[in-house]
């Protein structure tokens, strides 16, 4: 017997109806619970499962979106990273974006950063120097939308480091280091055997050294520094240097490495936590962080929300699938 197509149009409607009901019942509901100890270590092999390219993961937090953008740190316009970033604003309502980069405690839209931002803009063949920071910051202010840093203070990280053993020393010669890709990026250096890598080091220093509380005696120097570089990664400080040094690896083949690890866990901790008690808030949330985080949260925010409803690049894509 065939079922009239009215009846089989009303079934369909209903069976529908009732696994999006099934689907909403078995999804976690709000206030939801934050889980750090579900972050995954980064290790060599959750970093080559990491795509290439930027990437995004997009999750139904009740009514509203936590949207998560892997960034591929880009200085460059046209870079998939921008793109990506412009497409959140473009395709989500959002009301609250943070970033990488800089505290949650210079409070909601710090001028500070809207100044940089405004002041380096895109060159003629499309450079920014400020970075992906360009179209987050200003997304921010068009849709409009809160922005905050999402980074915790620096002595509250310095503490925790310390806390495991390692030394203020290492904890403010890693915080210099981890610069030299960006100055690289910047075109402030062509390589770590730049000479111009001196005087960065020093005023890095003098930077670091007051964001940290670190006395003027730790590391006082470019030299004094490039010895405890060397005594850590048993190798001088020049155009050898790569990108991997810097990276958290726990099972990293650099000193620099562990150093890393333990910095990134008490950051990726509090952006967790940051991230949920917005969504707690009933707020959309964008959050625009390097791949690396993105990689290491998924396994929390799975736990606290639910699979994602996106996982990919097409963010227009995203927001018909997560409806």
């Amino acid at each position: 017997m065939r079922i009239p197509q009215i009846l089989l149009m009303v079934l369909c409607a209903a069976l529908a109806s009732t696994v999006s009901l099934a689907a909403a019942i078995a999804a976690p509901q709000a206030p939801w619970v934050p889980r750090p100890e579900k972050l995954q270590p980064w290790t060599t092999q959750l970093r080559d499962r990491q795509p290439e390219e930027a990437f995004a993961t997009v999750y139904r937090a009740g009514p509203r979106h936590l949207v998560f953008v892997g960034a591929v740190h880009a200085n460059q316009v046209g870079s998939l990273t921008f793109r990506i970033i412009r497409d959140a604003f473009a395709s989500f309502h959002l009301d609250t974006v943070i970033a990488e980069g800089f505290p949650t405690a210079r409070g909601p839209n710090p001028e500070s950063i809207f100044k940089y931002v405004s002041e380096n803009g895109a060159d003629k063949d499309g450079f920014v120097e400020a970075g992906e920071l360009l179209p987050t910051a200003l997304g921010a202010r068009n849709e409009p939308a809160t922005l905050w840093g999402g980074e915790a203070q620096d002595p509250d990280v310095k503490a925790r480091v310390l806390a495991e053993g390692l030394t203020a020393a290492d904890i403010l010669g890693f915080y210099v280091l981890r610069n030299i890709p960006q100055w690289i990026r910047e075109r402030q250096l062509q390589s770590a055997g730049d000479p111009r890598l001196e005087s960065l080091v020093e005023l890095a220093l003098i930077q670091s050294r007051e964001k940290l509380k670190v006395q003027a005696d730790v590391l006082p120097n470019f030299e004094r520094w490039a010895a405890w570089y060397k005594a850590v990664n048993g190798k001088p400080i020049d155009a050898t240097f790569a990108t991997e040094e810097v990276g958290p690896l726990a099972d990293g083949r650099f000193g620099t490495n562990k150093v890393a690890y333990a910095v990134s866990r008490v950051r990726d901790a509090y952006l967790h936590e940051l991230v949920v008690g917005h969504l707690n808030k009933g707020e959309s949330v964008l959050v625009v962080f390097g791949g690396s985080h993105l990689m290491i949260q998924r396994p929390a925010f799975d736990e606290v929300l639910g699979a994602p409803c996106y996982v990919g690049a097409d963010l227009q894509q995203a927001a018909v699938v997560c409806r």
